[in-house]
């Protein structure tokens, strides 16, 4: 093993990954990779990605996964944030992603199902993320790839559910609480490059607090949501960790 660890989420550019090595977070690197294959290809041991990975095979009842996210985030609510459960989107079905993998687009998912079972469209945005992943072998996620949701990971980190991370609130105490781990944002926001439709200031954040789940997993002194994790009818796991 590398003693390397990944955190992942998905931007403009691709992937924006934050890389953590034996030395901590004071020395973590950024960087920006394409596509799933360049992700895969990196020296890591965990890749903990903002994504869902096991699904459901019919839309109907939420994932367990979700429903324990929107539950963790309640139950963390100190400072009375408002609907802290609408940061979990519903995640897709593996119907939907049938409709996709066929050709079909954002319309011929509203007319394939009834309401109530329709997706979103911020999720029907990263669909094809999210069939790379599902498209994979489950020995591939059991080796490597885990789910994470970073408002879930900011939340286990500052033992409260933090300020919507839009908000200029939301940003401090994100930057803080990374900070406090060591991350130098400063350094890997210069080693980024520019924005300019690659990134988002959101993004880098998001993938810090994956990259502390990350090396939680691998240290095995995470948790996960639901504990213990399932599996859906592929094998993947279905468990967001934290």
């Amino acid at each position: 093993m590398s003693g390397t660890v990944a955190g992942v989420d998905g931007c403009p550019g691709g992937w924006l990954v934050v890389v953590v090595g034996r030395a901590g977070p004071r020395t973590a690197a950024a960087t920006i990779v394409p596509d799933l294959p360049a992700l895969l290809a990196l020296d890591a041991d965990v890749l903990a990605i903002d994504m869902p990975i096991g699904l459901m095979d019919m839309p109907g009842d939420p994932r367990p996964a979700d429903r324990g996210a929107r539950a963790f985030l309640s139950d963390r609510n100190t400072d009375g944030v408002r609907a802290p459960g609408s940061r979990v989107f519903a995640s897709p079905a593996r119907a939907h992603l049938e409709v996709i993998r066929a050709g079909g687009g954002y319309r011929d998912l509203l007319g394939s199902f009834p309401p109530g079972q329709r997706l979103s469209k911020q999720c029907f945005n990263i669909c094809d993320r999210i069939v790379a992943l599902d498209d994979l072998g489950p020995e591939t996620h059991d080796d490597r790839i885990r789910e994470v949701h970073p408002e879930v990971s900011f939340a286990a980190l500052a033992g409260r559910t933090l300020a919507p991370k839009k908000s200029d609130e939301g940003r401090r105490s994100r930057q803080t609480a990374l900070a406090g781990l060591g991350f130098d944002l400063e350094t890997l926001t210069t080693s980024l490059g520019p924005r300019s439709r690659r990134w988002n200031p959101d993004d880098l954040l998001d993938a810090c607090a994956a990259a502390w789940s990350a090396d939680r997993v691998a240290r095995s002194r995470h948790a996960t949501l639901p504990h213990p994790p399932e599996r859906d009818s592929r094998g993947h796991r279905m468990a967001i960790h934290y």
